[in-house]
Protein backbone atom coordinates (compact mmCIF):
# COMPACT_ATOMS: atom_id res chain seq x y z
CA UNK A 1 0.00 0.00 0.00
CA UNK A 2 1.58 3.75 -1.14
CA UNK A 3 2.15 6.10 1.43
CA UNK A 4 3.51 9.88 0.86
CA UNK A 5 4.46 10.69 3.88
CA UNK A 6 4.56 14.43 4.98
CA UNK A 7 7.48 15.69 6.96
CA UNK A 8 6.08 16.56 10.12
CA UNK A 9 5.53 20.56 10.52
CA UNK A 10 2.84 22.38 11.84
CA UNK A 11 1.67 23.31 9.16
CA UNK A 12 1.58 19.70 7.34
CA UNK A 13 -0.14 18.04 10.70
CA UNK A 14 -2.40 21.11 11.11
CA UNK A 15 -3.85 21.36 7.38
CA UNK A 16 -7.26 23.10 7.76
CA UNK A 17 -10.77 22.68 8.58
CA UNK A 18 -11.91 19.38 6.42
CA UNK A 19 -8.58 18.21 4.94
CA UNK A 20 -7.59 14.96 6.04
CA UNK A 21 -4.47 14.45 7.86
CA UNK A 22 -1.80 12.06 5.93
CA UNK A 23 -1.84 8.82 7.27
CA UNK A 24 2.26 8.97 7.67
CA UNK A 25 4.95 11.08 8.89
CA UNK A 26 8.39 11.88 8.96
CA UNK A 27 10.28 13.91 11.38
CA UNK A 28 14.27 13.78 11.58
CA UNK A 29 16.48 13.88 14.50
CA UNK A 30 17.53 17.18 13.31
CA UNK A 31 14.14 18.61 14.56
CA UNK A 32 13.32 16.93 17.48
CA UNK A 33 13.42 19.79 19.97
CA UNK A 34 11.20 21.59 17.69
CA UNK A 35 8.70 19.48 16.83
CA UNK A 36 9.27 16.47 19.66
CA UNK A 37 5.25 17.65 21.00
CA UNK A 38 3.76 17.78 17.61
CA UNK A 39 5.27 14.23 17.19
CA UNK A 40 3.98 12.61 20.38
CA UNK A 41 0.91 14.20 19.08
CA UNK A 42 0.72 12.17 15.83
CA UNK A 43 2.10 8.68 17.68
CA UNK A 44 -0.99 9.28 20.18
CA UNK A 45 -3.27 9.97 17.05
CA UNK A 46 -2.15 6.65 15.58
CA UNK A 47 -0.31 8.20 12.73
CA UNK A 48 2.45 6.30 11.24
CA UNK A 49 5.82 7.77 12.10
CA UNK A 50 8.98 7.50 10.91
CA UNK A 51 12.23 8.70 12.55
CA UNK A 52 14.93 9.37 10.12
CA UNK A 53 18.90 9.38 10.97
CA UNK A 54 19.67 13.21 9.89
CA UNK A 55 22.27 12.21 7.62
CA UNK A 56 21.53 14.79 5.10
CA UNK A 57 23.94 17.46 6.60
CA UNK A 58 26.70 14.95 7.42
CA UNK A 59 26.23 13.86 2.83
CA UNK A 60 26.30 17.98 2.60
CA UNK A 61 29.63 17.95 4.62
CA UNK A 62 31.29 15.28 3.25
CA UNK A 63 30.41 16.07 -0.85
CA UNK A 64 32.02 19.77 -0.04
CA UNK A 65 35.42 17.89 1.54
CA UNK A 66 35.86 15.91 -1.60
CA UNK A 67 34.54 18.48 -4.23
CA UNK A 68 38.17 19.77 -4.89
CA UNK A 69 39.41 16.57 -5.27
CA UNK A 70 37.12 15.46 -7.91
CA UNK A 71 37.51 18.87 -9.76
CA UNK A 72 40.42 17.41 -11.97
CA UNK A 73 39.17 14.08 -12.86
CA UNK A 74 36.25 15.38 -13.66
CA UNK A 75 37.84 18.22 -16.28
CA UNK A 76 40.18 14.92 -18.09
CA UNK A 77 36.97 13.23 -18.43
CA UNK A 78 35.05 15.88 -20.14
CA UNK A 79 38.73 16.54 -22.40
CA UNK A 80 38.21 12.34 -23.03
CA UNK A 81 34.51 13.15 -23.85
CA UNK A 82 35.35 15.54 -26.17
CA UNK A 83 37.48 13.69 -28.29
CA UNK A 84 34.91 10.79 -28.08
CA UNK A 85 32.06 12.87 -28.76
CA UNK A 86 29.77 11.90 -26.52
CA UNK A 87 29.10 10.82 -23.31
CA UNK A 88 31.50 8.20 -21.76
CA UNK A 89 30.18 4.82 -21.99
CA UNK A 90 31.80 1.59 -20.13
CA UNK A 91 35.65 0.42 -21.23
CA UNK A 92 35.69 4.13 -23.21
CA UNK A 93 37.83 6.05 -20.99
CA UNK A 94 41.61 5.70 -20.67
CA UNK A 95 42.65 3.32 -18.13
CA UNK A 96 44.74 5.36 -16.69
CA UNK A 97 41.55 7.81 -16.10
CA UNK A 98 39.66 5.05 -14.41
CA UNK A 99 42.39 4.00 -12.13
CA UNK A 100 42.21 7.64 -10.78
CA UNK A 101 38.31 7.84 -10.33
CA UNK A 102 38.59 4.45 -9.24
CA UNK A 103 41.11 5.51 -6.18
CA UNK A 104 38.82 7.88 -5.34
CA UNK A 105 36.03 5.71 -4.82
CA UNK A 106 38.06 3.34 -2.57
CA UNK A 107 39.36 5.95 -0.66
CA UNK A 108 36.01 8.11 -0.10
CA UNK A 109 34.82 4.43 1.35
CA UNK A 110 38.13 3.59 3.13
CA UNK A 111 37.32 7.11 5.34
CA UNK A 112 33.62 5.83 5.70
CA UNK A 113 34.88 2.77 7.81
CA UNK A 114 35.26 4.97 10.72
CA UNK A 115 33.44 8.18 10.11
CA UNK A 116 30.37 7.28 12.15
CA UNK A 117 31.47 6.43 15.89
CA UNK A 118 29.37 4.01 17.81
CA UNK A 119 28.28 7.47 20.02
CA UNK A 120 27.21 9.23 17.66
CA UNK A 121 24.80 5.88 16.18
CA UNK A 122 23.89 5.66 19.62
CA UNK A 123 22.77 9.09 20.26
CA UNK A 124 20.79 8.98 16.95
CA UNK A 125 19.11 6.04 17.75
CA UNK A 126 18.08 6.70 21.05
CA UNK A 127 17.03 9.91 19.48
CA UNK A 128 14.64 8.34 17.16
CA UNK A 129 13.43 5.80 20.01
CA UNK A 130 12.10 8.47 22.33
CA UNK A 131 9.86 9.14 19.26
CA UNK A 132 8.34 5.90 19.62
CA UNK A 133 8.76 5.55 15.51
CA UNK A 134 6.70 3.09 13.56
CA UNK A 135 9.55 2.33 11.59
CA UNK A 136 13.17 4.30 12.12
CA UNK A 137 15.71 4.50 9.13
CA UNK A 138 19.34 2.89 10.33
CA UNK A 139 22.19 4.37 10.17
CA UNK A 140 23.69 4.37 6.57
CA UNK A 141 27.45 3.88 4.87
CA UNK A 142 27.24 7.67 3.24
CA UNK A 143 29.64 6.66 0.59
CA UNK A 144 27.05 6.05 -2.82
CA UNK A 145 25.14 9.31 -2.35
CA UNK A 146 28.51 11.33 -2.02
CA UNK A 147 30.25 9.18 -5.24
CA UNK A 148 26.60 10.20 -7.07
CA UNK A 149 26.68 13.45 -6.15
CA UNK A 150 30.73 14.14 -6.84
CA UNK A 151 30.07 12.68 -10.75
CA UNK A 152 31.87 9.00 -10.16
CA UNK A 153 29.43 7.43 -11.96
CA UNK A 154 29.40 3.37 -12.44
CA UNK A 155 30.73 3.44 -15.97
CA UNK A 156 33.89 6.16 -14.79
CA UNK A 157 35.09 3.69 -11.92
CA UNK A 158 33.91 0.06 -13.26
CA UNK A 159 34.22 -0.72 -9.39
CA UNK A 160 32.59 -4.59 -9.53
CA UNK A 161 30.33 -5.94 -7.24
CA UNK A 162 32.52 -6.60 -4.18
CA UNK A 163 32.66 -2.82 -3.89
CA UNK A 164 28.95 -2.69 -3.48
CA UNK A 165 28.39 -5.33 -1.40
CA UNK A 166 30.85 -4.13 1.22
CA UNK A 167 29.00 -0.96 1.41
CA UNK A 168 25.82 -2.85 1.75
CA UNK A 169 27.16 -5.11 4.45
CA UNK A 170 28.15 -2.49 6.51
CA UNK A 171 24.43 -0.51 6.48
CA UNK A 172 23.12 -3.99 7.34
CA UNK A 173 25.16 -4.34 10.23
CA UNK A 174 24.29 -1.22 11.38
CA UNK A 175 20.42 -1.99 11.14
CA UNK A 176 21.44 -5.29 12.73
CA UNK A 177 23.51 -4.19 16.17
CA UNK A 178 20.31 -1.67 16.20
CA UNK A 179 17.99 -4.34 16.29
CA UNK A 180 20.07 -6.16 18.82
CA UNK A 181 19.89 -3.11 20.69
CA UNK A 182 23.43 -2.75 20.93
CA UNK A 183 23.05 1.03 20.45
CA UNK A 184 20.15 1.19 22.84
CA UNK A 185 16.85 -0.57 22.88
CA UNK A 186 14.68 0.70 19.83
CA UNK A 187 11.52 1.11 19.10
CA UNK A 188 9.42 0.20 16.19
CA UNK A 189 10.93 -1.70 13.53
CA UNK A 190 14.33 -0.98 11.22
CA UNK A 191 14.55 0.00 7.80
CA UNK A 192 18.34 -0.67 6.69
CA UNK A 193 19.88 2.49 4.78
CA UNK A 194 21.06 1.08 1.69
CA UNK A 195 22.18 2.82 -1.29
CA UNK A 196 22.75 2.30 -5.14
CA UNK A 197 23.93 3.64 -7.99
CA UNK A 198 21.53 2.14 -10.96
CA UNK A 199 19.79 -1.27 -11.13
CA UNK A 200 22.09 -3.41 -10.77
CA UNK A 201 23.59 -2.35 -7.98
CA UNK A 202 20.54 -2.32 -6.33
CA UNK A 203 19.74 -5.21 -7.43
CA UNK A 204 22.57 -6.67 -5.45
CA UNK A 205 21.46 -4.75 -2.48
CA UNK A 206 18.25 -6.05 -2.53
CA UNK A 207 19.29 -9.58 -2.60
CA UNK A 208 22.05 -8.80 0.21
CA UNK A 209 19.32 -7.35 2.32
CA UNK A 210 16.95 -9.99 1.60
CA UNK A 211 19.27 -13.06 2.49
CA UNK A 212 19.38 -10.70 6.04
CA UNK A 213 15.47 -10.84 6.25
CA UNK A 214 16.15 -6.88 7.20
CA UNK A 215 12.14 -5.42 8.39
CA UNK A 216 12.85 -3.36 5.11
CA UNK A 217 14.84 -0.76 2.75
CA UNK A 218 15.46 2.83 2.96
CA UNK A 219 16.99 4.48 0.36
CA UNK A 220 18.06 8.23 -0.09
CA UNK A 221 17.10 8.91 -3.44
CA UNK A 222 17.26 12.67 -3.02
CA UNK A 223 20.56 13.19 -4.17
CA UNK A 224 20.08 11.06 -7.45
CA UNK A 225 17.31 14.11 -8.26
CA UNK A 226 19.83 16.80 -7.75
CA UNK A 227 21.77 15.33 -10.65
CA UNK A 228 22.31 17.44 -13.37
CA UNK A 229 23.90 15.15 -16.28
CA UNK A 230 22.26 13.23 -19.14
CA UNK A 231 22.82 10.06 -20.62
CA UNK A 232 22.16 7.93 -23.55
CA UNK A 233 22.55 4.73 -21.98
CA UNK A 234 21.71 2.51 -19.33
CA UNK A 235 22.99 -0.96 -17.96
CA UNK A 236 20.59 -4.18 -16.90
CA UNK A 237 22.31 -7.67 -16.09
CA UNK A 238 25.73 -6.07 -16.82
CA UNK A 239 24.65 -5.67 -20.38
CA UNK A 240 24.87 -2.15 -22.18
CA UNK A 241 21.71 -0.82 -23.74
CA UNK A 242 21.55 2.18 -25.79
CA UNK A 243 18.54 4.59 -25.35
CA UNK A 244 16.64 6.49 -28.06
CA UNK A 245 18.00 9.84 -27.08
CA UNK A 246 20.23 11.24 -24.59
CA UNK A 247 17.67 12.40 -21.38
CA UNK A 248 17.91 14.01 -17.88
CA UNK A 249 19.49 11.07 -15.75
CA UNK A 250 17.52 11.85 -12.43
CA UNK A 251 14.30 10.00 -13.55
CA UNK A 252 15.93 7.06 -15.06
CA UNK A 253 17.99 6.17 -11.71
CA UNK A 254 15.44 6.81 -9.34
CA UNK A 255 13.35 4.49 -11.42
CA UNK A 256 16.67 1.89 -11.46
CA UNK A 257 17.70 1.94 -7.82
CA UNK A 258 13.43 1.51 -6.94
CA UNK A 259 13.13 -1.21 -9.25
CA UNK A 260 16.40 -3.49 -8.33
CA UNK A 261 15.96 -3.18 -4.49
CA UNK A 262 12.15 -4.62 -5.42
CA UNK A 263 13.79 -7.24 -7.37
CA UNK A 264 17.00 -7.81 -5.66
CA UNK A 265 14.84 -8.54 -2.49
CA UNK A 266 12.49 -10.49 -4.25
CA UNK A 267 14.58 -12.95 -5.63
CA UNK A 268 16.43 -13.75 -2.29
CA UNK A 269 13.40 -14.15 -0.63
CA UNK A 270 10.13 -14.70 -2.80
CA UNK A 271 8.35 -11.54 -0.82
CA UNK A 272 7.79 -8.11 -1.21
CA UNK A 273 9.90 -5.87 -0.40
CA UNK A 274 8.73 -2.83 2.68
CA UNK A 275 10.42 0.13 0.64
CA UNK A 276 10.97 3.59 1.78
CA UNK A 277 12.03 6.27 -0.88
CA UNK A 278 13.23 9.40 0.97
CA UNK A 279 13.33 12.18 -0.61
CA UNK A 280 10.98 11.84 -3.97
CA UNK A 281 7.64 13.98 -4.39
CA UNK A 282 8.22 14.90 -7.77
CA UNK A 283 4.56 14.42 -8.70
CA UNK A 284 5.25 11.70 -11.49
CA UNK A 285 7.68 9.73 -9.98
CA UNK A 286 5.41 9.03 -7.58
CA UNK A 287 3.16 7.32 -9.73
CA UNK A 288 6.32 5.34 -11.40
CA UNK A 289 6.95 4.12 -7.65
CA UNK A 290 3.46 3.47 -6.59
CA UNK A 291 3.32 1.02 -9.42
CA UNK A 292 5.84 -1.47 -8.04
CA UNK A 293 3.88 -2.08 -4.86
CA UNK A 294 0.74 -4.15 -4.20
CA UNK A 295 -2.33 -3.79 -1.49
CA UNK A 296 -0.78 -5.26 1.72
CA UNK A 297 3.26 -4.36 1.80
CA UNK A 298 4.34 -0.92 3.01
CA UNK A 299 5.56 0.96 -0.06
CA UNK A 300 6.16 4.92 1.27
CA UNK A 301 8.25 8.15 -0.08
CA UNK A 302 8.74 11.32 1.77
CA UNK A 303 10.41 14.69 0.77
CA UNK A 304 10.53 18.06 1.49
CA UNK A 305 9.76 18.97 -2.75
CA UNK A 306 6.10 20.15 -2.29
CA UNK A 307 7.55 22.60 0.40
CA UNK A 308 10.48 23.82 -1.00
CA UNK A 309 8.86 24.23 -4.65
CA UNK A 310 6.23 26.23 -3.01
CA UNK A 311 8.40 28.82 -0.64
CA UNK A 312 12.44 27.35 -0.84
CA UNK A 313 13.21 27.86 -4.72
CA UNK A 314 13.64 31.00 -6.57
CA UNK A 315 10.95 29.33 -8.98
CA UNK A 316 7.73 28.74 -7.62
CA UNK A 317 6.33 25.39 -8.36
CA UNK A 318 2.90 24.26 -8.08
CA UNK A 319 2.06 20.70 -8.39
CA UNK A 320 -1.38 19.24 -10.79
CA UNK A 321 -2.84 15.58 -10.94
CA UNK A 322 -5.04 16.68 -14.08
CA UNK A 323 -5.33 16.45 -16.87
CA UNK A 324 -1.61 15.37 -16.12
CA UNK A 325 0.78 14.59 -12.83
CA UNK A 326 2.91 17.54 -13.13
CA UNK A 327 5.15 20.47 -12.13
CA UNK A 328 4.31 23.77 -13.29
CA UNK A 329 6.27 26.84 -13.05
CA UNK A 330 4.38 29.72 -11.49
CA UNK A 331 5.71 32.13 -14.15
CA UNK A 332 4.62 30.11 -16.67
CA UNK A 333 0.91 29.67 -15.41
CA UNK A 334 0.85 33.13 -14.95
CA UNK A 335 1.84 33.92 -18.78
CA UNK A 336 -0.34 31.09 -19.73
CA UNK A 337 -3.45 32.82 -18.14
CA UNK A 338 -2.03 36.54 -19.31
CA UNK A 339 -2.31 34.87 -23.07
CA UNK A 340 -6.16 34.41 -22.31
CA UNK A 341 -5.62 30.81 -21.73
CA UNK A 342 -6.69 28.70 -18.40
CA UNK A 343 -6.75 30.51 -15.47
CA UNK A 344 -5.32 29.15 -12.11
CA UNK A 345 -8.79 28.61 -10.59
CA UNK A 346 -7.88 24.90 -8.59
CA UNK A 347 -10.43 24.26 -6.06
CA UNK A 348 -8.07 22.78 -3.44
CA UNK A 349 -9.29 24.20 0.28
CA UNK A 350 -5.74 26.29 0.23
CA UNK A 351 -5.82 28.28 -3.39
CA UNK A 352 -9.94 28.75 -2.89
CA UNK A 353 -9.40 30.45 0.88
CA UNK A 354 -6.55 32.38 0.09
CA UNK A 355 -7.89 33.97 -3.28
CA UNK A 356 -10.72 34.54 -1.34
CA UNK A 357 -8.71 36.82 0.73
CA UNK A 358 -6.81 37.63 -1.76
CA UNK A 359 -8.19 38.21 -5.17
CA UNK A 360 -6.53 38.08 -8.33
CA UNK A 361 -6.66 41.07 -10.37
CA UNK A 362 -5.94 39.54 -13.68
CA UNK A 363 -6.33 42.80 -15.71
CA UNK A 364 -4.26 44.46 -13.60
CA UNK A 365 -1.87 42.05 -14.27
CA UNK A 366 -2.64 42.30 -18.51
CA UNK A 367 -1.81 45.85 -18.55
CA UNK A 368 1.27 45.31 -16.64
CA UNK A 369 2.55 42.93 -19.06
CA UNK A 370 1.28 44.96 -22.28
CA UNK A 371 3.35 48.07 -20.71
CA UNK A 372 6.26 45.10 -20.36
CA UNK A 373 5.62 44.47 -24.10
CA UNK A 374 3.70 40.95 -23.19
CA UNK A 375 7.45 39.75 -22.96
CA UNK A 376 8.12 35.65 -21.87
CA UNK A 377 7.66 35.64 -18.02
CA UNK A 378 10.68 34.62 -16.00
CA UNK A 379 10.84 33.28 -12.43
CA UNK A 380 12.33 36.50 -11.05
CA UNK A 381 8.57 38.01 -12.43
CA UNK A 382 7.18 36.22 -8.99
CA UNK A 383 9.50 38.12 -6.79
CA UNK A 384 9.56 41.24 -4.58
CA UNK A 385 10.84 43.57 -6.94
CA UNK A 386 8.48 43.02 -9.47
CA UNK A 387 4.57 44.31 -9.54
CA UNK A 388 3.01 41.31 -11.13
CA UNK A 389 2.58 39.38 -7.55
CA UNK A 390 0.71 42.39 -6.37
CA UNK A 391 -2.04 41.39 -9.36
CA UNK A 392 -1.74 37.68 -8.72
CA UNK A 393 -0.79 37.63 -5.26
CA UNK A 394 -1.21 33.38 -4.86
CA UNK A 395 1.68 32.79 -7.83
CA UNK A 396 4.69 35.28 -6.16
CA UNK A 397 6.62 36.34 -3.01
CA UNK A 398 5.92 39.67 -1.67
CA UNK A 399 7.31 42.81 0.20
CA UNK A 400 5.26 42.46 3.03
CA UNK A 401 6.21 39.36 5.03
CA UNK A 402 3.02 38.50 6.00
CA UNK A 403 1.32 38.08 2.81
CA UNK A 404 4.38 36.10 1.48
CA UNK A 405 4.21 33.59 4.35
CA UNK A 406 0.56 33.42 4.32
CA UNK A 407 0.78 32.88 0.04
CA UNK A 408 3.89 30.20 0.64
CA UNK A 409 1.50 28.16 3.06
CA UNK A 410 -1.28 28.36 0.55
CA UNK A 411 0.62 26.90 -2.27
CA UNK A 412 2.71 24.19 0.11
CA UNK A 413 -1.23 23.40 1.46
CA UNK A 414 -1.89 23.12 -2.34
CA UNK A 415 1.23 20.80 -3.30
CA UNK A 416 0.64 18.72 -0.40
CA UNK A 417 -3.09 18.38 -1.73
CA UNK A 418 -2.23 17.32 -4.93
CA UNK A 419 0.14 14.70 -3.53
CA UNK A 420 -2.66 13.31 -1.35
CA UNK A 421 -4.98 12.47 -4.52
CA UNK A 422 -2.01 10.93 -5.93
CA UNK A 423 -1.89 8.92 -3.22
CA UNK A 424 -5.54 7.85 -2.64
CA UNK A 425 -5.50 7.48 -6.69
CA UNK A 426 -2.26 5.19 -6.30
CA UNK A 427 -3.97 3.11 -3.61
CA UNK A 428 -7.63 2.74 -5.08
CA UNK A 429 -5.68 1.31 -8.06
CA UNK A 430 -3.61 -1.02 -5.69
CA UNK A 431 -6.55 -3.01 -4.53
CA UNK A 432 -6.69 -4.71 -7.98
CA UNK A 433 -3.02 -5.65 -9.64
CA UNK A 434 -4.60 -5.03 -13.10
CA UNK A 435 -5.88 -1.63 -12.47
CA UNK A 436 -2.72 -0.38 -10.78
CA UNK A 437 -0.87 -0.55 -13.57
CA UNK A 438 -2.87 0.70 -15.99
CA UNK A 439 -3.80 3.69 -13.68
CA UNK A 440 -0.07 4.57 -14.09
CA UNK A 441 0.08 3.71 -17.32
CA UNK A 442 -2.38 6.18 -18.06
CA UNK A 443 -0.94 8.97 -15.87
CA UNK A 444 2.12 8.53 -17.80
CA UNK A 445 0.35 8.96 -21.52
CA UNK A 446 -1.02 11.71 -20.10
CA UNK A 447 2.21 13.37 -18.97
CA UNK A 448 3.75 11.89 -22.27
CA UNK A 449 0.62 14.13 -23.68
CA UNK A 450 1.37 16.70 -21.78
CA UNK A 451 3.85 20.31 -22.16
CA UNK A 452 6.34 19.13 -20.98
CA UNK A 453 10.02 19.65 -21.91
CA UNK A 454 10.68 16.73 -24.50
CA UNK A 455 14.12 15.49 -22.69
CA UNK A 456 11.71 14.76 -19.70
CA UNK A 457 9.14 13.39 -21.68
CA UNK A 458 11.72 10.83 -22.91
CA UNK A 459 13.18 10.44 -19.86
CA UNK A 460 9.79 9.62 -18.21
CA UNK A 461 8.80 7.14 -21.08
CA UNK A 462 12.22 5.29 -20.59
CA UNK A 463 11.67 5.09 -16.46
CA UNK A 464 8.38 4.02 -17.20
CA UNK A 465 8.94 0.82 -19.15
CA UNK A 466 12.09 -0.16 -16.77
CA UNK A 467 9.48 0.39 -14.25
CA UNK A 468 7.10 -1.66 -15.66
CA UNK A 469 8.43 -4.32 -16.49
CA UNK A 470 9.48 -4.65 -12.88
CA UNK A 471 6.33 -4.25 -11.46
CA UNK A 472 5.06 -7.07 -14.27
CA UNK A 473 7.99 -9.52 -12.46
CA UNK A 474 6.74 -8.55 -8.74
CA UNK A 475 2.75 -9.48 -9.67
CA UNK A 476 3.16 -12.96 -8.54
CA UNK A 477 5.44 -12.33 -5.53
CA UNK A 478 3.88 -12.83 -2.02
CA UNK A 479 3.51 -9.69 -0.38
CA UNK A 480 4.66 -8.91 2.97
CA UNK A 481 2.22 -8.50 5.49
CA UNK A 482 1.42 -4.95 7.56
CA UNK A 483 1.91 -6.62 10.60
CA UNK A 484 5.36 -6.56 11.55
CA UNK A 485 6.02 -3.62 13.99
CA UNK A 486 6.73 -4.05 17.27
CA UNK A 487 4.33 -2.91 19.56
CA UNK A 488 4.24 0.99 20.35
CA UNK A 489 4.60 1.75 24.03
Amino acid sequence: MFHFVANLKDYTYHRGRGVRRFDSYLLSVDFINAQNRLALKAVASGHTLVADNGNFDRIRALIRENRSAMAAIEAARKEEEKQLDRYARPGDLTPGLVERYRRFAHSLAISQRTATSVVQVREVVQQQSALNPRYLIGMEDLTLPALTALGVEPEYAQLGEDFYAELVGRALEYSARTERGEFGEPRGAVFAGLHAQDLDSARLGGMIAGMQEVAGIASGLGGALADRSYVDFRIANGELISLPRSIPRPYLRVAEIAAGFHLGYAESTGRRLRFHSLGVGTPILLVLLAALGDVDTLLASDSTAPIADAWLTPTIGLYVHEPATLKLKAHRISEYWLSDGLAWNCRCPYCRRFNADHPPDIEGARHWWQAQGQRRLQNYDMHSKSALPTFLPLLGFHKDPVLSRQAALARVGHNHWVLGRIERAARAATVNPGHLLGWAENAVQAYLDSAAGTAWKAAVAIAWSLTRDAAQQLRDVEPTPPGWTRVRR
